[in-house]
């Protein structure tokens, strides 16, 4: 599969990632399946979080014996040192790993909480710390808000922005993804199916061929999904007329905004 420069980080990606919020509501069989049938079709980034339940320590057993060629990623919505410091050590347990590639504050929502984070002597020196001692190789936020989402990349403290994108959820295109690209941030886009309210996957990720440089990360909870989205993407064939025409019939059933 194409492999894409994520920003600053200069790791490469697979522009295809996997995102690991639906595999809770399966069976623990059927997440470690789901997972290494996606590394099988060529996928190395894997994106969990310490707040999906089970999702991480899945992935964990997913992985054995194949993390030298995966990029794994996750995240913690802790504010404070010590909540993320634990949070850490968590997730390299559940993980069953000695690093993670990219660690990111999950959800910032708002300036007051991006100043906490990044006030001197503040959260963001146990981020700092564990890079220095290899625990972390990266750092990065994710965001539903847009003007947080700028601040983020302006601040030039992270290296990757995690931000909803889709066909009918566009919004990023205009200020956003220039800026990162500017500032060499690497951007991740979730919500790729809009939440799940996209089922049309041909022209979800056509759309996607006009950002060359952009990491997808679907949540998968199918072996069929993954498979899907994969042909779709190394297809790299543009939208036809007819599907534009849907798209645009599908935008305006369902508006715009979904997070």
């Amino acid at each position: 599969m194409k492999k894409i420069r994520l920003g600053k980080t200069n790791m490469m990606v697979t522009q295809v990632g996997f995102g690991g919020i639906p595999i809770q509501r399966l069976t623990e069989d059927e997440a470690v399946e789901v997972v290494r049938n996606t590394i099988a079709q060529g996928v190395n980034f894997i994106d969990t979080a310490n707040a999906y339940t089970t999702s991480e320590e899945r992935i964990g057993k997913a992985i054995t014996g194949q993390r030298d060629k995966l990029i794994i990623a996750t995240k913690t919505q802790a504010r404070t040192k010590e909540g993320i410091e634990e949070h850490l050590e968590l997730s390299l347990q559940r993980l069953g790993i000695d690093y993670i590639d990219l660690y990111q504050f999950h959800n910032i929502s708002n300036a007051e909480t991006l100043k906490t984070i990044l006030e001197p002597g503040g959260p963001f020196t146990v981020i700092e710390d564990a890079m220095k001692s290899g625990k972390i190789k990266h750092v990065g936020a994710s965001s539903h808000q847009i003007d947080i989402a700028k601040e983020i990349v302006k601040s030039n403290r992270f290296e990757t922005i995690m931000f909803p994108f889709n066909f009918i959820s566009d919004e990023a295109a205009n200020e956003l993804l220039p800026m990162a690209r500017k500032n060499d941030v690497g951007y991740i886009a979730m919500k790729t199916l809009a939440g799940g309210v996209l089922d049309n996957a041909n022209i979800a990720f056509k759309f996607f061929q006009n950002y060359p440089d952009v990491l997808l990360i679907p949540g998968i909870e199918k072996v069929s999904e993954i498979e899907e989205i994969v042909k779709i993407v190394e297809a790299g064939k543009p939208l036809t007329e007819e599907e534009k025409r849907e798209g645009d019939r599908i935008k305006q059933e369902l508006g715009t905004v979904f997070c």
